[in-house]
C-alpha cells in the first residue's frame, strides 16, 4: 500500500510539474469530473450541456509561484496551483484554456485579484456581493479595448427532456427560493467552448 501511495504522489508531482511549464498568465484551469453524479449536478449549472466541466480558476504568476485564482467555498482566493491540481485530479481532471487573443490578459488578471476575499455565491446570482467562479471569469476577462469578453446566458437547470433536475429543486428549496431557471448568467462549459478561448493542455 505505502509502494502505491508512493507511485501515485510521485505521478502526481510529475504530471503537476509538467503542466505548469504549459501555463501562462491568465490561462483558465478547468475542472472536469468522471463521476456521473457530480457532472450531471453540477456541470448542469446556467447550461444544459453534455461537457463535465464544473469549475474554472485563473491561472497567476507571483514571482515564480503560480496560483489559481478562485471561488469556492471559502470565497475568492488564491490557491497554490499544486493545491489545486491535487483537488481537481481526486475528482477528475483538467484543462487548461487560452485566449486566443491575449491582448487583455494582464488587465483581465488585475480585475481578478480586486475580488480575493468576497464571499462565495452558492446561489449562482448575479449582482450581489457574492461571487461563483465562472462569474468572476465573466466579471474579469476584458479584451484589449476593455470590452468584456464572456457574454451572460440565460440559466437552465434542466436534464435533456426540460425537466428541472431534482438536485436544483432541492439546493434552492433549502433557501426558501424557486429555481432560477432563465435568469441571466455564466457557467464553466460555456466558457471552455467560447470562440474565444483555445484549450491547450491537460
Amino acid at each position: 500500500m505505502r509502494h502505491l501511495f508512493i507511485i501515485l504522489f510521485s505521478t502526481l508531482c510529475v504530471m503537476c510539474g509538467r503542466a505548469q511549464e504549459q501555463v501562462l498568465e491568465g490561462d483558465l484551469l478547468f475542472a472536469y469530473s468522471t463521476s456521473t453524479a457530480l457532472a450531471i449536478s453540477l456541470s448542469t449549472v446556467h447550461d444544459s450541456t453534455s461537457l463535465p466541466i464544473y469549475h474554472v480558476a485563473i491561472a497567476t504568476w507571483v514571482g515564480d509561484e503560480l496560483y489559481a485564482l478562485e471561488a469556492i467555498d471559502e470565497g475568492v482566493v488564491a490557491t497554490p496551483y499544486e493545491k489545486f491540481v491535487e483537488r481537481t485530479m481526486s475528482k477528475g481532471g483538467m484543462l487548461i484554456g487560452r485566449l486566443r487573443d491575449r491582448s487583455g490578459v494582464e488587465q483581465s488578471v488585475r480585475n481578478a485579484m480586486e475580488h480575493i476575499g468576497k464571499p462565495y455565491d452558492d446561489l449562482y446570482m448575479i449582482d450581489t456581493q457574492e461571487i461563483y467562479c465562472s462569474e468572476l471569469v465573466q466579471l474579469s476577462y476584458v479584451n484589449g479595448r476593455g470590452q468584456r469578453l464572456f457574454p451572460l446566458i440565460h440559466m437552465s437547470f434542466h436534464d435533456s427532456q426540460g425537466r428541472i433536475l431534482s438536485y436544483w429543486r432541492e439546493h434552492y428549496a433549502k433557501h426558501g427560493m424557486a429555481v432560477p431557471e432563465g435568469a441571466l448568467g455564466t457557467n464553466p462549459a460555456q466558457i471552455a467552448r467560447d470562440p474565444a478561448v483555445e484549450i491547450v493542455g491537460e
